[in-house]
């Protein structure tokens, strides 16, 4: 019992990550947050970890201030006060839950518990995805939602494949690390077939920057036993896709959509973006009125009924379906939900935020970025701009981002003073010091 207690001890950071992950399909995933949220501010008086948890959380302060500080000026004259004001108030535990899983999670071991069995329950939620295709059911008896598939995402169906895709890089690397090559080819064509016939579009771009990626780094030095792998990704990618193509109406219709745009008129933009040009619009229209701060974070609902247009698809959809008066929610891309929600002061930060992540991915040793990249790219699939996107502002989207940021600060080493810019000759030492390993 006392080894049982003693493990518990010692891994149980790693178990709360993976529940959080475990959990994202149950809309459940804030509860892993909170566990370390709470233990923030005992570590911050922690003797063992205090001097960490400082410059942790020194390290992601600015980061959280691109994040947070646009969504207090949105507030103040906000078509939602209360909501905003909510969302705002609440944002803090982010901060708080990073920088307790930037120290808790520094042990390699816990870093690399983590890593494998989220690739796991990718794995798994990727063959449940195919068994549902197949059989109408998962595994679990969850039927398949509509002509989508959904699997174990039975609450927020439209998240299945771009979750999948965003969060590949935690499955591929640890197949890149520890499985053979036809392995890791193997897991690559389980997820990209399992994100295909998921029928998003918003997943197929971000698997696509996944193979692009990934295409470079397999002619990297350190990856040379791959290499005979990586001329097979072209290959790979054609099959599935050619496949998920034969086998899902769902992607026909996607794709005849998507080169609909061929086109070039406004009505079959409307029809590619699966009719989201009305939501477009009005994002720009509520930037143009209101080009401070916005209409405030998270009242882009609330404003969207005195921007939308009086035909609007939206409104009338819901009207005849629910019988309620109600609009789109957020913008569906992350620069026009800044632009739409916080104004010019939303967009400046959204820049400045970018600015400080690839500083601090500067600022790294080899051997940190080696460990840290999984997360920063998952990060970087969730939040690359010329894609369409969830309510990046909204929980679900807001709680994977600060996770991720969470685990890639776990990889670093923060100096006493974050962001003051070292001396060069202290750069290149530390450099030399930590190898020639690069990711």
């Amino acid at each position: 019992m006392k080894v049982l207690i003693r493990k518990f001890q010692a891994e149980w950071p790693a178990w709360t990550a993976i529940a959080f992950i475990a959990l994202l399909p149950l809309n459940r995933s804030e509860i892993p947050l909170l566990v370390f949220a709470f233990a923030m501010p005992f570590l911050w008086f922690s003797k063992g970890h205090a001097e960490r948890t400082k410059r942790v959380f020194f390290l992601l302060l600015p980061l959280f201030l691109c994040f947070w500080l646009p969504m207090v000026f949105s507030a103040l004259d906000s078509y939602d006060p209360s909501r905003s004001w909510g969302t705002t108030a609440g944002a803090v535990r982010y901060l708080l839950a990073a920088t307790a899983m930037g120290v808790l999670l520094h042990p390699r071991s816990l870093r690399g518990k983590v890593l494998a069995w989220s690739a796991f329950i990718l794995l798994f939620w990727a063959v449940d995805g195919f068994v549902q295709l197949i059989f109408g059911y998962d595994l679990f008896g969850v039927p398949i939602h509509g002509d989508r598939l959904n699997a174990l995402f039975f609450k927020k169906y439209q998240f299945y494949g771009p979750v999948m895709a965003m969060l590949s890089p935690l499955l591929l690397e640890y197949a890149r690390r520890r499985w053979n090559g036809w392995a890791w080819a193997a897991a690559f064509a389980i997820i990209m077939g399992a994100v295909m016939i998921a029928g998003m579009r918003s997943g197929w771009v971000a698997m696509a920057m996944v193979i692009g990626v990934y295409a470079v780094l397999m002619l990297r030095r350190e990856n040379r036993e791959l290499r005979r792998i990586t001329l097979a990704i072209p290959a790979i990618a054609i099959i599935v896709v050619a496949v998920s193509y034969a086998v899902s109406p769902l992607i026909q219709e996607r794709v005849a959509q998507t080169l609909a745009l061929s086109q070039g008129t406004t009505e079959t933009l409307d029809q590619a973006s699966s009719k989201r040009v009305p939501i477009f619009r009005a994002a720009l229209a509520m930037y143009q009125d209101h080009p401070v701060n916005g209409v405030g974070v998270r009242a882009f609902s609330e404003a969207y009924l005195e921007y939308a247009e009086a035909d609007d698809p939206h409104i009338a959809y819901h009207e005849k379906v629910l019988g309620e008066r109600i609009g789109a929610r957020h913008a569906h891309n992350i620069v026009l939900e800044a632009m739409a929600d916080m104004g010019t002061i939303g967009v400046l930060a959204l820049v400045a935020g970018f600015w400080f992540g690839l500083r601090l991915w500067r600022g790294m040793t080899p051997d940190q970025r080696q460990e840290a990249f999984p997360f920063v790219l998952a990060l970087a699939l969730v939040l690359f701009p010329v894609n369409t996107h969830f309510a990046i502002y909204g929980k679900f989207i807001s709680s994977l981002v600060w996770v991720l940021v969470g685990l890639w600060a776990s990889a670093t080493e923060p100096p006493e003073r974050p962001w003051r810019r070292r001396p060069k000759a202290q750069r290149e030492a530390q450099r030399k010091d930590s190898g020639d390993r690069t990711t």
